[in-house]
């Protein structure tokens, strides 16, 4: 108890949570690279395979992301997050080992894909619902403020992979994906004790475990499009950004880890410049038009990707897709941050996270079967129109356009 009194009085709650999530995002940000660079250089395996090292990082979510939400809020965060990062560290270990060693296989990678996918879905609710916990500053501040540092901190993944291509092999980014979780252990370890809220004692809303954060969005206006558009995207943009993307570098470009660190530089770069401009203005008051404009934006960046002539312009439209998915991102975390009920945040979040991340094995497969048929700049104009005509669809029969900043927010 006095440890962590004193912990508690040295670092600020909110600098150590940052601190988290500079941490596993920087992971992230080396993972991004990592895997295709083992998959399509290293190992030079086709779309499909590429595609299934992708399903198999994303699909334990899907099994697992409404469960961890339920422990979530029944639990310390920071003892979760304690032990994530202790369990975290021992993957890429293993894979480094065998890449230095030269005794890589496939089935090596996805090991390791189901491995990190069963960490990040315990990681994601935890980190998510402990935001509002650690903060008093405004809701759409605090989450700018985690999504700024969460962008930061994946190009510096990106910038580390980049300039470990020349200097080191491939190992180089799993010891560094150690390094950046032992970082992220130490900043949980220095958060204070935040054990769960008391559950609700309504004989009318008894708590039904993950099903309550199903309820939940269900029955909001708010919630369930906010929901609906992160399900979108995971199924038609995640698959361009996992699959179609490294294959458009290696295939059209002739690029290898050096670029591929560069595309995904850019994309990250346009969510930070946007968040950046989100953070010094006002909240924004229509922020489910903002949502769809920016979904928009983001399927014409990418249908012009197809006409790429070069490395160069493709950047320049994976940077204009990254600003337009800054919005997008910012505006959802921070309604669903608001909206959701506070003894069911947790859960919450995790349907919000299973919609990003865990409907990306089905646009990750369906991108990688029609990179194999009609080629990734092809697969990428493909998906990249099914968005644009969904957001059309989404804008005239689903409440979006009537989402706005909520009344008690500053």
């Amino acid at each position: 108890m006095s440890q962590t009194s004193t912990t508690d009085r040295l670092i600020n709650p909110f600098h150590a949570y940052l601190g988290g999530v500079a941490s596993w995002f920087a992971n992230m940000g080396l993972q991004f690279v990592m895997i295709p660079t083992l998959a399509v250089i290293y190992l030079e395996t086709s779309a499909t395979k590429l595609a299934l090292v992708q399903i198999s990082l994303s699909g334990p979510q899907i099994l697992l992301l409404l469960f961890a939400g339920a422990l979530a809020d029944r639990t310390n965060g920071r003892t979760v997050l304690v032990n994530i990062h202790l369990i975290a560290t021992v993957p890429p270990v293993i894979l480094g080992w065998l890449v230095w060693s030269g005794g890589l296989e496939y089935w090596h990678l996805i090991i390791y894909a189901l491995s990190a996918g069963v960490i990040s879905s315990f990681s994601a609710p935890t980190r998510d619902a402990m935001l509002t916990r650690v903060t008093r500053a405004g809701v759409q501040s605090a989450v700018m403020m985690a999504l700024i540092t969460q962008f930061v901190a994946q190009l510096i993944g990106f910038s580390l992979a980049g300039l470990a291509a020349p200097v080191a092999g491939p190992w180089a980014l799993l010891a560094l994906q150690v390094v950046v979780m032992v970082f992220g252990l130490a900043c949980a370890l220095a958060l204070p004790s935040l054990p769960p809220k008391a559950p609700m004692h309504d004989p009318e809303t008894p708590d039904r475990g993950w099903r309550t954060g199903v309820d939940a969005v269900i029955q909001s206006p708010t919630l369930y499009p906010v929901i609906l558009s992160t399900i979108s995207v995971g199924i038609f943009f995640i698959g361009i950004f996992m699959v179609a993307l490294p294959l458009i570098v290696r295939n059209v470009f002739g690029g290898g880890q050096m670029e591929i660190s560069i595309m995904n530089f850019c994309f990250w770069g346009g969510t930070i410049c946007t968040s950046l401009f989100l953070l010094r203005r006002r909240p924004i008051e229509r922020r489910g038009r903002a949502m769809a404009l920016a979904q928009f934006a983001g399927s014409l960046s990418l249908i012009l990707v197809v006409f790429a002539p070069n490395f160069a312009t493709l950047c320049a439209l994976i940077t204009c897709w990254g600003l337009a998915a800054g919005v997008n991102m910012a505006m959802g975390r921070t309604v669903v941050q608001i909206e959701a009920p506070e003894h069911a945040r947790a859960r919450v979040l995790a349907i919000y996270n299973m919609g990003f991340l865990g409907a990306a094995p089905i646009g990750a497969m369906l991108t990688g079967l029609a990179a194999e048929w009609i080629g990734p700049q092809a697969a990428t104009g493909l998906f990249a129109g099914m968005m644009l005509v969904f957001t059309v669809w989404f804008i005239l029969f689903t409440p979006v356009l009537r989402i706005r900043r909520h009344p008690s927010e500053i």
